[in-house]
């Protein structure tokens, strides 16, 4: 018995010991102070030699070092000589998923949450990049892709990463084994098909309770028909519940996105060959997500002559606020890289952050929450070791909701790629 009681106490005792081991990090994050950098609020102007107080996952002061005193308990984050600033936001991405579309037209009833996968190295790339809101949706290759759902690259699951379930619907204007009229035909069926659905439940549910009024059923009795759910974000998306994500191959495509803009709650997601409707995205007057490609060569079919075409310029001088997307893979797929192509194209350095940081997160409705450094915000921030438009310059810590999650000295990946001793040679040798 006494033998019993040791081992059963010992047990309880190693587990006490580990879940408090466990907790400690957590704890100890708390409370974290990222002093002595230069900080980039995205709202104001640039703080040098600079203190981030971030408690309980959200920013209680900024400012001047000399002005804020760090308490005792803080983790102190040194960032004196780099650059702090919030961590990039996409308003637009696959990545991460297994498979972006669905081999059916219309499966607005399917989530791309159901397809993400936590432990893809997307992920860990996007702290690597500084990116810490990422809004995943559906590609660009069916009618009614299904919903999207905005993440944090951080988690072991789905749930622990999701920052917002509901962040809407993906629509395509992309020809499907038609043309183009083809496909704006079959969207506008679709969507007739759910009003006509709503319609018919609607006059249902009426004639209900006007004979329950009557007294030919029971006072007692309820409506107990629910919406079908693989309409329901259809129908959610006519009632201007949910927000629409609608891409737009081209210029030709802009005119019946513009007026399906005019009855639904839509963002157009823009293809790189919309640089002839720049006037009417203007008078529109709405926010959108641009391609990965900012800039391509246009060839004049008469006299062969080649133009150099800057989409995120065009859009920039006609006052269209735009966010950026990343490619999957190459030099697309850096933020740096694409902030620099803005600033490469005569747009200023505030309108090419703004297409990383505050308006992607207007267009996902967290403005309240993300994309600037101020007081009452979530601590999403990033440490890097200079100019953010510089190849030479890297991420060197990453901070979500006052968690320290990335740290570059701790990148296992990244040393083992950039190995260069002979112990590492050997070691990618012998593999």
């Amino acid at each position: 018995m006494n033998s019993t009681r040791r081992t059963v106490a010992t047990t309880a005792l190693s587990a006490f010991l580990f879940a408090a081991l466990a907790a400690a990090p957590a704890r100890a994050q708390d409370l974290i102070a990222v002093k002595g950098g230069r900080v980039h609020t995205m709202h104001g102007p640039v703080l040098e030699n600079a203190t981030v107080l971030i408690e309980n996952g959200r920013i209680t002061k900024i400012g001047p070092v000399a002005d804020i005193e760090v308490p005792w308990e803080a983790k102190v984050l040194d960032a004196t000589g780099k650059v702090v600033l919030p961590t990039w936001v996409l308003a637009h991405s696959q990545g991460g998923a297994r498979g972006a579309n669905e081999r059916m037209e219309n499966v607005a009833f399917v989530k791309i949450s159901d397809a993400l996968d936590p432990a893809s190295p997307f992920f860990e790339d996007c702290l690597r990049s500084g990116i810490g809101t990422v809004h995943s949706i559906p590609g660009n290759m069916t009618l009614l892709g299904g919903s999207g759902i905005v993440v944090r690259p951080f988690g072991r699951t789905v749930e622990d990463m999701a920052v917002s379930t509901q962040s809407g619907l993906k629509l395509s204007l992309q020809p499907q084994g038609g043309g183009r009229l083809l496909q704006i035909r079959k969207l506008r069926r679709a969507l007739e098909d759910a009003r006509e659905y709503l319609a018919d439940f609607d006059r249902r549910k009426a004639e209900f309770e006007q004979e329950q009024k009557s007294g030919a059923i029971d006072k007692d009795k309820k409506w107990t028909e629910e919406w079908d759910r693989t309409k329901k974000p259809v129908l959610d998306l006519l009632q201007k519940k949910t927000r629409g994500w609608l891409y737009v191959p081209g210029s030709a495509e802009v005119p019946e996105a513009m007026r399906l803009q005019t009855e639904l709650d839509l963002v157009l997601v823009l293809g790189p060959q919309v640089h002839r409707a720049v006037d009417l995205l203007k008078a529109a007057k709405h926010p959108v997500v641009l391609d990965e490609t900012l800039e391509f060569f246009e060839t004049d079919p008469e006299t062969r002559k080649e133009t150099k075409i800057r989409v995120a310029k065009l859009l920039a001088d006609a006052g269209i606020p735009f966010a950026l997307s990343l490619g999957q893979s190459g030099p697309t797929s850096y933020p740096w890289w694409q902030l620099a192509a803005c600033v490469r194209q005569g747009i200023d350095a505030s309108t090419a952050y703004a297409a990383l940081t505050t308006v992607p997160a207007e267009l996902l409705g967290l403005q309240d929450q993300l994309a600037t450094l101020e007081v009452g915000k979530l601590g999403n921030l990033q440490i890097v070791t200079g100019d953010p438009m510089q190849a030479t310059t890297w991420v060197e810590t990453v901070v979500l909701e006052g968690q320290l999650v990335y740290e570059r000295s701790k990148d296992q990946r990244l040393k083992y790629l950039l190995d260069t001793s002979s112990t590492g040679a050997a070691a990618s040798g012998s593999k």
